[in-house]
């Protein structure tokens, strides 16, 4: 194989073959899979960044004009692709937080309907402070679910597709969540069934 060095500038199309590329891929892949893997912390996602990276430098080497070996170039692409990962992973969370917070907003508002003067303010406090700690205890995906059948006015099968899950596992989670709530709130008998039927407006 014919060294891939170019000593100045020049398009890589005339320094690299499609032999000598797959060669480069077979050499590299393993280990900027490795790179990618320790930026990520997700196996298929530096997978898909390796691959993508080798594409676009075959796909665009007649465009590309660089002074430097081309495994430096890809792997720059890949370091690169890493951190569009990281910030777009970033927003997202950053857009899932800000739902949760409004969705536990929207929770609080509902058991605002219940401050009546005849509850008083102790038990309302004591029934947010239920909420509030049910939402943080049960599983993530379980909190996603149930927050967009009560707040988004998504049915089973929407909950389910947008979430890639089957209508079953949907309607078996909020039972779960409507379950913990009825335990939680045993010592509130007089008000559960006010709360029950608010959530399932």
């Amino acid at each position: 194989m014919q060294s891939l060095y170019c000593s100045k500038a020049g398009m890589i199309n005339d320094e690299i073959t499609s032999q000598e590329f797959g060669q480069l891929f077979l050499k590299y892949r393993d280990r900027f899979i490795a790179i990618a893997r320790s930026y990520v912390r997700d196996e298929v996602a530096a997978e898909d960044i390796v691959a993508e990276s080798f594409t676009v430098f075959w796909d665009s080497r007649k465009e590309i004009d660089i002074a430097t070996v081309p495994e430096a170039y890809i792997l720059q692409m890949v370091k690169n692709r890493c951190i569009n990962y990281l910030r777009d992973k970033a927003n997202r969370l950053r857009i899932q937080q800000k739902m949760h917070e409004d969705s536990y907003k929207a929770i609080m508002a509902e058991i605002g309907v219940l401050g009546k003067d005849e509850l008083g303010l102790i038990f309302r406090s004591d029934i947010a402070t239920i909420f509030k700690n049910l939402l943080d205890s049960i599983p993530e995906s379980t909190r996603d679910i149930f927050l967009a059948s009560r707040f988004e006015n998504l049915t089973y099968n929407e909950i389910a597709e947008k979430y890639g899950v089957s209508p079953r596992k949907v309607k078996r989670e909020i039972q779960h969540v409507l379950e913990i709530m009825r335990i939680s709130l045993k010592d509130y008998l007089p008000l559960l069934l006010i709360v029950y039927s608010l959530l399932n407006e």
